[in-house]
């Protein structure tokens, strides 16, 4: 069996000052320091009080010399005799950023270019007893991509040019939400391992057929024997109270079977069915003795994307176990800039989150990482589904045979690792590469692009022969004609926001899947306040500034309050607002697309999360704190969802059902003032047929003409067996121009069990996205950021550390 030694841990590390860009400052750098493997040169410096957080108001720009420097890591180590008596001992380095050269004992091992995957090297030769040193020393990434960008020629590209050249997280180079923080460093594990006999590799269990009686596996497995002695496989298939069992000699290479599963248990997207995971056991077999093993956890299900013309042009449509599936969720960028600092329980907050506000779908965005395994299991295990970019990202990429050599073996790799995840439903060539293109170039075809072959050719070779059990798409956004075209394959909406147009726009667009579109919103002020001072709490303040890393950032973010709320002089406000309108803003689409459905077939907004703090497009924050967006997806995402939108006729009602049954439900509407005056009430009994949206009631213009627009509002409940499932508002001006009185709510808190708590909270007045939090600590109740209709009760539980009477003395409220 395998016998694993982890080098992780504690090293050393230096500068090397090759190119003569080190500030004379920092000569400190120049010796020997302590080193945290996994880590990056910039943890390890600020540890080493060379550097100061690069996220604390503009310390950034300080630290830009970081990326200009080679670094010298090195680390001894000692191994005991029966580890160095195995065959074979490879080194292997699950993640090394990027440019390293490797020497073990003064001797060459090799040298790697490639952030994104495992680097095997064969260093049984190289060791010896007693004590050896291992040494890596990582050029400049920026310096080695300038010189390749100088010698091979300048590519068009967003941002940074050189970045395309170097076969790292593009976005460690700056983007319009992300700091320029360009690392370097032994970024995952790196290990020994050594092993004797034979060895397993890239395992795949691969569905062929399922039906309501069986599902069809093929199982490959390539397989390594150091002898010339007969080896066999002992295959275990398991779970759900079905199991299967084979033994198969090992007869070539790669050794492949079929095995078929009785009864089986299909893994669902998160709101359709349950996720069953199963297991695959293999265990290569000499003699009778173990000579190693693979498990493999898998699920089964089919994928198929559905492109069929129709009176729009041609659908776009995801179809899990041969049901259409409407595609709600967000894109993932990086969690952090420094990425060995993620925690696990990192990802299992911002997933579960995920999960809790209904989505179904998250979109790995190019520009990043093929993410840590931790990511893709909880994904497999909360049914959330993946768009799986390739990393690349708005721009051009270089053609040259040894870039592409570069691809392919990225590509087999990440592949051959990640294949065996149902969460996983699309393979995605880059994101906005072609796209951008053809904007610049207007009439050009995508294929003339600098290196298209990558995403017309190669990639899809490599999924098509390695994977071929879900679709692979060339590009986010992509389709026929112009690569964003509205009537074909996926579409980025990008003229909303950036473009300078407001969110009611957003009702034009008729596009067939939404795989980004977004609005921006401040990040919470206790984010900011632990990386500000005082004196830069203001929206025009040169440090906010800098915490909005897209161009004229906070002029929109002004812009755009000053369209729907009254602008302010306060922080708070500017925080509290700013958050509203992106709720409203992403409400407003996604309500509007999914009253389409499946004329368009997901909504995909831009963005999930954060990698440091700032005003971005984030619903959660960089400190895990969610926006007031995230609560509004949780409403807008719902199952069964009750949606308004002004017609010809008057106020248009629909219901959006994404369950695999008719509902049966219940509407109840009413025309109310400000101040709790009914004006008008209608109780409509419907049925939702499954999986649609429908319209199926009118409140017409003859109900609402005598009101006042600035003094009324719609409130709407959709119920189901006396159970409210969802609620709307319908508002006939922007909040700048209600005429109402200031509201006075009341709060009950009360204590349940374990440190949950329920908050009832009642207003005599109409309120406006009520934020309830608990000073000095951090909460994530189930609701926040609501509305309360008066004299109507609200309730929401959360969970807490403090007892009963600190909540009541700490309770803080803000609203409109």
């Amino acid at each position: 069996m395998t016998k694993v030694f982890s080098l992780n841990g504690g090293w050393k590390f230096r500068a090397i000052d090759r190119y003569g860009k080190l500030p004379p400052a920092c000569r400190k750098a120049l010796h020997w320091m302590k080193a945290v493997i996994p880590g990056t040169v910039h943890t390890d410096l600020m540890s080493g009080k060379i550097i100061h957080d690069p996220f604390y108001r503009t310390n950034e720009l300080d630290v830009q010399w970081v990326e200009t420097q080679q670094w010298e890591y090195r680390r001894d180590f000692t191994i005991r005799d029966d580890f160095l008596r195995e065959d074979r001992i490879f080194l292997v380095a699950e993640g090394l950023d990027t440019y390293g050269s490797i020497r073990i004992n003064g001797r060459p091992v090799g040298t790697t270019a490639n952030m994104f995957i495992t680097h095997t090297f064969d260093v049984k030769k190289l060791l010896r007893r007693g004590t050896n040193r291992i040494e890596i020393v990582f050029d400049s990434p920026t310096m080695r991509s300038r010189k390749l960008e100088q010698r091979y020629g300048p590519l068009q590209v967003v941002l940074e040019p050189h970045r395309v050249y170097v076969r790292k997280a593009q976005y460690s180079f700056g983007w319009d939400w992300g700091p320029k923080l360009t690392t370097s460093g032994i970024w995952r594990n790196i290990s020994l391992r050594a092993y004797s006999g034979g060895s397993l590799r890239n395992p795949f269990v691969k569905v062929l057929h399922v039906d309501r009686k069986s599902a069809l596996l093929e199982i490959s497995v390539e397989t390594e024997s150091l002898n010339s002695k007969a080896c066999l496989i002992r295959s275990y298939v398991g779970g759900w109270d079905e199991s299967v069992e084979r033994e198969i000699p090992v007869v070539s290479p790669t050794t492949r079977f079929q095995v078929r599963v009785k009864n089986p248990r299909l893994w669902w997207p998160n709101g359709s069915g349950s996720q069953p995971m199963y297991t695959c056991l293999l265990t290569l077999l000499q003699d009778g003795q173990e000579l190693d093993q693979a498990e493999i956890p898998f699920a089964i299900r089919t994928i198929r994307l559905v492109q069929i013309k129709d009176a729009e042009g041609r659908s776009f449509q995801i179809e899990v176990n041969g049901v259409k599936i409407y595609c709600k969720g967000a894109d993932w960028i990086p969690a952090d800039s420094f990425l060995p600092r993620i925690p696990d329980e990192k990802y299992q907050t911002l997933l579960q989150l995920s999960r809790n506000a209904h989505m179904n779908m998250i979109r790995v965005w190019g520009g990043g990482i093929y993410e840590d395994e931790k990511f893709y299991t909880l994904c497999d295990e909360l049914g959330l589904m993946i768009w799986h970019d390739f990393m690349f990202a708005c721009g051009e990429y270089p053609k040259e045979t040894w870039f592409m050599n570069q691809v392919r073996s990225e590509a087999q790799q990440v592949v051959q690792r990640l294949r065996n995840h149902p969460s996983i439903v699309l393979w995605c060539g880059n994101n906005e590469c072609e796209w951008l293109y053809c904007t610049e170039h207007p009439g050009a075809s995508p294929d003339d692009m600098t290196g298209s072959k990558i995403f017309r050719e190669l990639l899809p070779q490599v999924c098509r022969t390695l994977d071929g059990t879900r679709p692979y798409w060339r590009s986010s956004p992509f389709g026929s004609g112009f690569p964003n075209d509205e009537s074909n394959g996926n579409h980025h909406q990008w003229t909303v926001w950036s473009y300078w147009k407001d969110y009611k726009e957003y009702e034009n667009d008729r596009a067939r899947f939404v795989s980004e579109f977004g609005f921006q919103a401040p990040a919470n002020r206790r984010t900011f306040e632990e990386v500000t001072r005082r004196e830069d709490r203001h929206p025009q303040s040169p440090v906010m500034e800098h915490h909005n890393k897209q161009t004229e950032g906070t002029e929109r973010l002004l812009r755009f309050q000053a369209a729907h709320y009254r602008l302010t002089d306060t922080f708070d406000e500017f925080i509290h607002q700013g958050q509203l309108v992106q709720a409203d803003a992403l409400k407003y689409a996604v309500e509007h697309w999914r009253r389409r459905k499946f004329l368009t077939a997901g909504s995909l907004f831009w963005q999930l999360n954060d990698c440091w703090p700032v005003s971005s497009w984030a619903v959660i924050d960089a400190a895990l704190r969610p926006k007031a967006a995230y609560y509004a997806a949780k409403r807008f995402f719902q199952p069964v969802l009750l949606s308004f939108k002004r017609g010809k006729e008057g106020i248009e009602c629909w219901a959006t059902n994404d369950l695999f049954e008719e509902v049966k439900a219940e509407a109840y509407f009413i025309l109310r003032s400000f101040h709790g005056k009914t004006l008008w009430k209608k109780r409509v009994p419907l049925r939702i047929p499954r999986n649609r949206s429908i319209r199926f009631f009118v409140i017409s213009e003859k109900v609402l003409k005598t009101a006042d627009p600035r003094t009324v509002y719609v409130t709407g409940v959709l119920s189901v067996s006396g159970k409210t499932v969802s609620e709307n508002r319908f508002f006939f001006t922007e909040p700048k121009h209600w005429m109402k009185k200031e509201g006075n709510i009341s709060v009950r808190i009360v204590s349940l069990a374990s440190g949950k708590f329920s908050a009832s909270f009642r207003s005599n007045t109409f309120v406006r996205g009520v934020r309830f939090e608990i000073s000095g600590e951090d909460i994530i109740p189930d609701d926040n950021y609501f509305d309360l209709d008066p004299g109507r009760r609200k309730d929401i539980y959360f969970t807490s550390s403090s007892g009963i009477k600190d909540i009541r003395k700490n309770i803080r409220l803000e609203w409109i």
